[in-house]
């Protein structure tokens, strides 16, 4: 019921429409503005280019080299020859050619672990854009809040500005007290502060929703019902869910994934390195020798590093702390995703028992009122009765207020908690940039 007089009484109260936008709406305009969303999507794109740094490692690398200039020479050649001095100009050109053929797991690991920095990138971007959407739908709500806050203070000025007219009018008629009136101003001039302080606190929320979402905030606000948020029966099935959606967690199980991976790598040196190698040369006036001087050399060479200080075994060491060190951060983050959706499932299901509870106060303060006002208007009721149960309406109205954005925050934060807002929303982000989408056109294409 007072839901539908939540949306009416903001919808219809708004003076200067600049522009209107739903929910859904903001939050998809935000996130292209974003600046967080944009750091995760560009550092993304970053982490995938990595990726193809460490697949070159089973590519061969390609050398040129030439050169041309001038030489002196004079070893024991050229005083065979007997020649003390050799000046010739020479040139040299070179072609040189690697492939590694065994580098003791060091490329298939290197690779390994940069897919799995990928795949933490990947996550950890949806985790970014998922708590930007709660932010923004954080900030929406409360700007709607704040503005049906507003326009109840407002109400409440008008009915005690009523009362006081009514007062002020008996007193002259010589029918009422100075004591009546001198009530009736100080309940005036309090109503007059509340609106005052539900104005800065609209203003506030207006200047959170601009930070939040980028934009001014809109000065029509369509109330967000919530009808394509699905929440599980019980809490057992949202944690489950959550335990398989939530980015938070696939982050750090990436994250565990590239410590092993680093680990594997640690241990390349405890292996031999086999290259094939292929070198070719076109020297000319080389070395006080005038002519040609060319070679063609096709080897298979193997090096062995037999002792590195200790070096090798402290990486490996260092590697295996840093691999307990993010299960440690992944247990940590399962028991922070447990703890958010079970805080948020309690906050949701106790406002959805309180709700119906301040609907009857509200309904049943109003009822008083207006009773209270016919007693008073045949003199069965003071005005302190009367002012009473008009503050007994605002009160109620705010606590019911609330109330329904504190239940539609958490319902969205349950969603949030099984990493399913994004979806809720049918938001789609951008696929990774490998050099053929420029970075700033990647969310407008995503849309």
């Amino acid at each position: 019921m007072f839901r539908s007089i939540v949306a009416g009484v903001l919808i219809g109260t708004v003076s200067a429409v600049s522009y209107s936008a739903s929910l859904e709406e903001v939050v998809t305009q935000g996130l292209s503005l974003n600046p967080s969303v944009k750091q995760a999507i560009n550092y993304r794109n970053s982490v995938y280019q990595e990726v193809r740094q460490a697949k070159g490692g089973y590519l061969p690398t390609v050398d040129v080299s030439a050169g041309y200039g001038y030489e002196w020479t004079n070893n024991t050649t050229t005083g065979a020859n007997g020649l003390d001095d050799v000046e010739l100009k020479r040139g040299e050109g070179a072609l040189s050619i690697r492939q590694m053929l065994f580098d003791g797991f060091a490329t298939e690991s290197e690779v390994n672990r940069q897919k799995a920095r990928a795949l933490s990138a990947d996550k950890r971007l949806i985790e970014t854009a998922e708590s930007y959407a709660l932010d923004a739908t954080r900030a929406y709500i409360e700007l709607n809040r704040r503005n049906v806050l507003f326009q109840q203070a407002k109400e409440t000025l008008f009915n005690h500005v009523k009362i006081y007219d009514r007062i002020k009018r008996r007193s002259e008629s010589g029918l009422g007290a100075l004591a009546s009136i001198q009530q009736a101003e100080g309940r005036l001039a309090l109503a007059e502060v509340n609106v005052l302080a539900a104005e800065n606190n609209l203003l506030d929320a207006k200047a959170n929703f601009q930070r939040v979402v980028g934009v001014a905030a809109p000065e029509e606000i369509i109330y967000p019902e919530a009808a394509n948020i699905t929440i599980p029966e019980t809490v057992v099935e949202a944690t489950e869910m959550a335990m398989s959606n939530h980015p938070t967690l696939q982050v750090a199980e990436a994250d565990t994934m590239a410590a092993v991976a680093q680990y594997n790598a640690a241990k390349r040196n405890y292996y031999p390195r086999v290259d094939f190698e292929v070198d070719r040369t076109w020297n000319n006036d080389l070395d006080g020798v005038d002519g040609m001087n060319e070679d063609l050399t096709a080897m298979i060479r193997m090096s062995y590093n037999l002792y590195n200080g200790g070096a090798d075994q402290a990486k490996v060491r260092q590697t295996q702390h840093q691999i307990e060190e993010a299960k440690a951060v992944q247990s940590n983050a399962h028991r922070e995703v447990m703890q958010s959706v079970e805080l948020s499932w309690n906050a949701f299901s106790i406002l959805s028992r309180q709700v119906p509870y301040l609907e009857q106060h509200v309904a049943s303060s109003q009822e008083t009122r207006n009773s209270y006002l016919k007693q008073f208007n045949i003199g069965q009721r003071s005005l302190l009765d009367l002012l009473d149960t008009e503050n007994e309406v605002f009160s109620s109205k705010n606590d019911l207020t609330n109330a329904l954005h504190d239940q539609l925050v958490a319902k969205y934060r349950v969603v949030n908690g099984m990493g399913t807002l994004l979806d809720s929303f049918n938001l789609s982000l951008p696929e990774p940039n490998l050099g053929d989408v420029e970075p700033k056109d990647q969310l407008a294409d995503a849309k």
